[in-house]
């Protein structure tokens, strides 16, 4: 009964190693720079984690970069509002920029 097991494993084996060296021949593999350039790049399966549209009420007062910028936000109704980046000045002319901060939309 050994002797009738180990015959079948190597012939397990054998036709294994056969399939694999057709497979290999049959179909030569492609360079993953190869498929950019012709275009057959599958799409990626995952795209990574989604940034959630932030709340309006968590933007409005804070930094922001440039005065002009604007952002996406949404209120606690759901609605697809804006916010935007204003400059504040200082008294007593209102002359000097003190600094750049959100301005949201008005929410529900």
């Amino acid at each position: 009964m050994k002797k009738f097991a180990l015959v079948v494993a190597f012939v397990l084996l054998a036709t294994v190693q056969a399939s694999a060296a057709e497979i290999s021949q049959a179909a030569p593999a492609t360079t993953p720079l190869l498929q950019q350039i012709e275009g057959t790049t599958p799409p990626p399966l995952f795209k990574g984690p989604h940034q959630l549209t932030p709340r309006c009420y968590t933007l409005d007062g804070t930094t922001c970069s440039s005065a002009g910028a604007t952002t996406p936000c949404t209120d606690v109704c759901n609605n697809q509002l804006s916010c935007t980046c204003y400059n504040v000045y200082a008294p007593p002319y209102y002359v000097t920029v003190i600094g750049h901060y959100w301005s949201c939309n008005q929410e529900c």
